[in-house]
């Protein structure tokens, strides 16, 4: 069984601001950055039960894909030194294979914690989901447990009932929760384990594109289900999409800017890939009048501060 997370629930701090009571509405943020001092926020839900099953198995490695730039990967390599894993990291992007010098703060402390990186081209990166590759892969590691990009997975589907379970307990009146959404693994856990009513809805604001590509994941996630058909589409959750899309892992000025005034009003720090984002896109909905009077609001922080060691204007 593996160690319990080092803070058993994560405070649901109040934001209070002028806008807020101008617009008549209550909003809170969900301080999940706060439950595991190294293996943050949402990757610590998707995580814990990857790392029982594992090691159910009689595993060794961990093995997982991801970005220069990714959370998951500096999660996983954090996660594998501290429960007795080694672990192993498929990075996108070949061109840093023999350039150790522009590698990441990501990569080099993914390295540092003692994950193996191998370097695929882009286009040998694509076939990371295929069962031909993900078979090749199993037999060639045998003793390694594959988790996919990003952590998603269905057992990171369940381990996201713990933070459900908390924001039922905290604020079972909320009305509108707000999450950043890179695979979409977070938003299906938090909308399948709330105990939602008509008047609640999960909002998540997609890191890349509009987030409609996701949507088939996201439905089979939320059901539990893999025949799932668009009838049976759950409403109570849509994406809450920017005004002006930004490439995944850009950090253009209106993102700085947003981490800087929202630091300095609340004490809040964001990570520009994820959070800032997500804080962005609550805001631009709130110029409109999205939310109406009375409505309680919550931004769920999912960590990712690793990232801030990295940070570049047009990153690869």
């Amino acid at each position: 069984m593996m160690p319990k997370t080092p803070l058993s629930t994560t405070p649901l701090q109040m934001l209070k601001s002028p806008l807020f009571e101008d617009a008549n509405i209550e909003v809170f943020m969900k301080r999940d950055d706060l439950n595991h001092p190294e293996i943050q926020g949402n990757k610590w839900h998707k995580l814990k039960f990857n790392l029982e099953q594992a090691k159910l198995q009689n595993k060794t490695t961990l093995l997982t894909f991801g970005g220069a730039y990714s959370n998951h990967i500096a999660a996983t390599a954090a996660a594998a030194k501290l429960y007795g894993f080694s672990s192993m990291g498929f990075i996108r992007g070949d061109e840093l294979q023999n350039t150790p010098s522009k590698w990441s703060h990501t990569l080099k402390t993914a390295h540092l914690n003692g994950m193996q990186l191998h370097f695929l081209s882009r286009t040998d990166y694509r076939l990371k989901s295929q069962l031909n590759f993900q078979h090749q892969l199993q037999q060639s590691y045998p003793d390694a447990w594959i988790i996919p990009e990003g952590g998603s997975n269905d057992l990171a589907i369940a381990g996201l009932q713990t933070l459900a379970t908390e924001i039922d307990q905290q604020c079972p009146n909320w009305t509108h929760l707000i999450t950043a959404v890179g695979t979409g693994a977070t938003l299906s856990g938090l909308v399948r384990h709330l105990k939602m009513n008509s008047a609640q809805t999960v909002l998540g604001v997609a890191t890349l594109g509009s987030g409609d590509f996701l949507k088939t994941d996201i439905c089979r996630w939320i059901q539990n289900d893999n025949d799932w058909v668009a009838e049976k589409n759950p409403k109570n959750w849509a994406f809450l999409n920017l005004e002006n899309p930004i490439r995944y892992g850009k950090i253009t000025p209106e993102i700085e800017l947003t981490q800087q005034q929202f630091r300095a009003e609340f004490d809040i720090v964001l990570d520009p890939i994820y959070t800032a984002k997500m804080v962005l896109g609550f805001y631009e909905a709130l110029s409109k009048n999205r939310f109406p009077p009375n409505s309680k609001i919550i931004l769920l922080h999912t960590g990712g501060l690793q990232g801030l060691q990295t940070l570049t204007s047009d990153p690869f």
